[in-house]
């Protein structure tokens, strides 16, 4: 290429000689390493769980329990509950002062679900950012997306997503949620 028709690799000027005229840049010298890629900012997320009474779970625990189980009652009304997943685990159960449990994720009621252990599973956040439920030994299992007739392993981690369902007792559902920003579930201060 003639000298004429080359350029500045600064600032695209004619360049004539080794350095350039206009900026002064070093034709000869490296280019300079390309800055670094930021990453990609991600807004940071956090997590939720929403308990709600699932009556097509509960009519297939009762359909799969037989006419010798007793009867637990659906609830007539049963307002979604929310949980913000704040600490590196959540206990999943029901309340016993006696017993000394005291679950994030507390279930006692009203209504309550009887057949919800006092400690039934376990939430446990995972380096990735993400969590696992593990059945703590419950007396009723455990149940994950709908799969009603394979409980989860006992004492086994199982990785969870968002939009997960995670099925305990005779008629509970928690919903495994990320959250980001705005839909970050806000404390109000108390009393207000």
């Amino acid at each position: 290429m003639p000298a004429a028709e080359r350029a500045c690799r600064a600032c695209r000027s004619p360049l004539e000689d080794r350095y350039c005229e206009h900026c002064g840049h070093d034709s000869l010298a490296p280019d300079p390493p390309l800055p670094e890629a930021a990453p990609a900012a991600r807004e940071p997320r956090s997590w939720l769980v929403v308990a709600a009474a699932d009556r097509s779970y509960y009519d297939t625990v009762w359909e799969q329990a037989g006419p010798k189980s007793q009867p637990v009652a659906f609830p007539p009304y049963y307002p979604a509950r929310r949980f913000p997943l704040t600490g590196p685990q959540a206990l999943i159960g029901r309340r016993s002062v006696r017993r000394g449990i005291d679950p994030e994720i507390d279930l006692t009621g009203p209504p309550e679900d009887v057949g919800v252990s006092h400690t039934h599973a376990l939430l446990s956040a995972t380096p990735d950012g993400t969590w696992v439920v593990v059945d703590l030994g419950s007396a009723n299992g455990t149940f994950l997306n709908g799969d009603y007739d394979t409980p989860l392993p006992k004492e086994t981690p199982v990785p969870l997503g968002p939009g997960d369902r995670i099925h305990v007792g005779a008629w509970t559902v928690l919903t495994l949620q990320a959250v980001t920003g705005a839909d970050r579930p806000r404390q109000e201060p108390f009393g207000s």
